[in-house]
This record gives C-alpha cells, sequence and structure tokens, in this order.
C-alpha cells in the first residue's frame, strides 16, 4: 500500500473530495494542513505552485480533479467500465462548473456583480445541475447511486458540492428537486462519510 499525504489549506475546499475518497474507503493518509501564513514558502517548493498536493511515496502530484480520479482507481470507485467511468466524468464535469460559479461568489468584492452573479446561477445553472442530477438519478434508480451498482466518485463529488450549496445557504433549492436531496442525504449517512464529516476540523469552507 502506498504512502498518502495530502497538502492543502485548514479547510474543505479542493481537497474535500480526496479526503472523502480517503474516508468512503478506509484507507489511511496524511492530512497535512497548512495556515495561509505558511503558504508563501511551501508555494516554491510544490508543482505550479498550486495546491492541493498529494504525495504518493514522497512523490508529488497536483491538479485536484486528477488527484481524485487517480485516487478513485485505486480505491474502485472510478466504475466498472469504461462508459461508467464517462458517466462518472460527465457528472464530475457538470459539479465543476456549479462549484466554480459558488466559488466566484466567495471571491467576487463587488456586491452588484455578486448579485448578479447569485441571479444568473439561481435562475439558469442551478436548476440545469439539479434537472441533470434527478434524470441521472432516476435513470439508476435500482442502485442508489449515480453510476453502477456501487458508491463511487460521482457520489461523493456530489455529495461534497451539495454539502457546500447547503452550507453558502442555498440549501432551498434541493427543496425543488427532492431526488436530489433524498440522493445528498443517502450519501451522508454512509457510515465512513459520517464519521468524516462529524469529525473533520470545523472551517468555513
Amino acid at each position: 500500500m502506498p504512502q498518502y499525504k495530502l497538502v492543502y489549506f485548514n479547510g474543505r475546499g479542493r481537497a474535500e473530495v480526496a479526503r472523502l475518497l480517503f474516508a468512503a474507503s478506509g484507507t489511511k493518509y496524511e492530512d497535512h494542513r497548512i495556515e495561509k501564513e505558511q503558504w508563501p514558502a511551501l508555494k516554491q517548493k510544490v508543482p505550479f505552485g498550486v495546491l492541493p498536493v498529494l504525495e504518493v511515496d514522497g512523490k508529488q502530484y497536483s491538479q485536484s480533479g486528477a488527484v481524485a480520479r487517480y485516487l478513485a482507481k485505486e480505491f474502485g470507485m472510478m466504475g466498472c467500465n469504461n462508459l461508467e467511468a464517462f458517466k462518472i466524468d460527465e457528472a464530475l464535469e457538470n459539479i465543476k462548473d456549479l462549484g466554480q460559479a459558488l466559488m466566484g461568489l466567495l471571491f467576487e468584492k463587488n456586491e452588484e456583480e455578486k448579485a448578479k452573479k447569485l441571479q444568473k446561477i439561481k435562475e439558469d445553472l442551478m436548476p440545469k445541475t439539479l434537472k441533470w442530477f434527478t434524470n441521472q438519478l432516476k435513470e439508476n434508480c435500482t442502485c442508489g447511486f449515480l453510476v453502477g451498482k456501487k458508491l463511487s466518485l460521482a457520489d461523493v463529488a456530489f455529495f461534497s458540492l451539495f454539502d457546500n450549496v447547503i452550507n453558502m445557504g442555498h440549501g432551498k433549492a434541493l427543496d425543488e428537486a427532492p431526488t436530489v436531496k433524498e440522493h445528498h442525504t443517502r450519501i451522508g449517512n454512509n457510515a465512513a462519510i459520517k464519521k468524516w464529516v462529524q469529525t473533520r476540523p470545523k472551517t468555513d469552507m
């Protein structure tokens, strides 16, 4: 078994999907969290000067999407065949679109622009995303997962996304999509994921 070390800030952010994968699979790793004042010195030492970084037996790898996909493959959570892997990737792209839009709100300092962006999310991107996931879950309804017959990276990333939606105060949107809300609750009740969420460090994001 490789030795894993995940390096990120003391927050959920772009590293949380990887942490959830470690939790769900029961795989040991070092959850190395740095404070903002430590970042300038570390920035020159990591690939592309970005976090998260995953160390595998001491070698550094970057890019959160690549890290998540690698771990999912290692833990048997990237589908049972190429078509399932394709569907998982499709879900991840939809998750990324909404996730990036929501993150944009956090960093927008102009209140007028922030209001415009939020309105666009509420009227366009959020409904489209909820509809897509509703259809995907109904298509795979007998299994209780987004893709295939077992927990995958798609479910884990989905849970992380909608956790952020709720934590940012937009949870009412899920009331309009009961199938999505149900699935978020179901994945949150996975014993390993539930334990991680209850015991992880408390941070704003």
